[in-house]
């Protein structure tokens, strides 16, 4: 199994491709891989680190380091949409397969 993480911007247009490294949260990966990314508090709380979910939901894992403190916007079938990129990674237990899985996020401008 693989895992790349996309950030894009709200136009589309590609920030990074960045292989997944597990036990990191997103934000932290991004910056490890010379992103540039908001992040104020580190504890779940502004929201200045939410990224919207474009692709692979099933894969986020939003409180891979810890819960969010605010709520988070979730679609009728009850999947969040979005995740605070301080706390949330991707749950990489759950991908029990040899393919390459491309996780995209829409970094909040």
């Amino acid at each position: 199994m693989t895992v790349t993480l996309r950030l894009q911007n709200p136009d589309w247009t590609l920030i990074a491709n960045i292989p997944w490294e597990d036990r990191q949260n997103i934000a932290q990966l991004a910056k490890n891989n010379g992103v540039d990314f908001p992040v104020s508090c580190g504890i779940w709380a502004c929201g200045i680190c939410k990224c919207k979910i474009i692709a692979w939901n099933q894969y986020i894992q939003i409180d891979k380091i810890s819960m969010p403190m605010r709520s988070l916007e979730r679609s009728e079938d009850g999947t969040f949409q979005e995740v605070f990129a301080c706390v949330g990674g991707i749950t990489s237990e759950a991908i029990n397969d040899t393919e390459h899985h491309e996780i995209i996020l829409e970094k909040n401008m």
